[in-house]
């Protein structure tokens, strides 16, 4: 009989994979191998840190921060050599290409520096850009006023151009 922890974690797993999965492919589109292989490494990653996880938050914000940073592993290893610093401000801004080799490039740069953000920027951005939530949504998620999420908002694309301008300039 299998002890509570391993049911629990089995529960968690069962309850949450599609969506790590999504969350993953999204990010690796069109590469459905490293998302297969991306997805399994977040739950071997949270199962063998199963025993720390506090259950603060919801399981799946936990996934979900664990997902990140696989998947800026996964990038970092796929731009080793790339040009990934020399790309322009405006282009980024304007998705400078539609190449598939120009969108990994671009989901590249943007995992590197979402990994680089505090936690909770990078949480916020994924939900108002990537979850395409409203601030009125993000607000009531975070149990807080629509103010206080704009002005997080706000900081947390200050720091990410701050990154972004970082790289470029090779301070990496």
């Amino acid at each position: 009989m299998p002890n509570t922890a391993n049911r629990n974690f089995e529960q968690v797993f069962d309850q949450h994979f599609e969506q790590v999965y999504s969350y993953v492919a999204y990010r690796v589109s069109p590469d459905r191998e490293a998302a297969k292989d991306l997805a399994q490494e977040v739950f071997l990653a949270a199962l063998k840190s199963w025993n720390s996880y506090r259950g603060d938050g919801p399981a799946l914000s936990w996934l979900r921060s664990i997902a990140r940073n696989k998947v800026a592993d996964h990038f970092r290893k796929l731009a080793a050599g790339s040009s990934l610093a020399k790309i322009d401000l405006d282009q980024f801004a304007d998705g400078f290409t539609s190449s598939a080799s120009g969108r990994q490039d671009r989901a590249a740069l943007v995992s590197l520096i979402i990994r680089r953000l505090p936690h909770d920027y990078a949480e916020l951005l994924e939900q108002k850009y990537q979850e395409g939530l409203s601030v009125k949504q993000i607000a009531r998620l975070r149990k807080t006023t629509e103010k206080a999420v704009a002005s997080a908002l706000t900081r947390a694309r200050d720091s990410f151009r701050k990154i972004f301008a970082q790289i470029q300039n090779g301070e990496e």
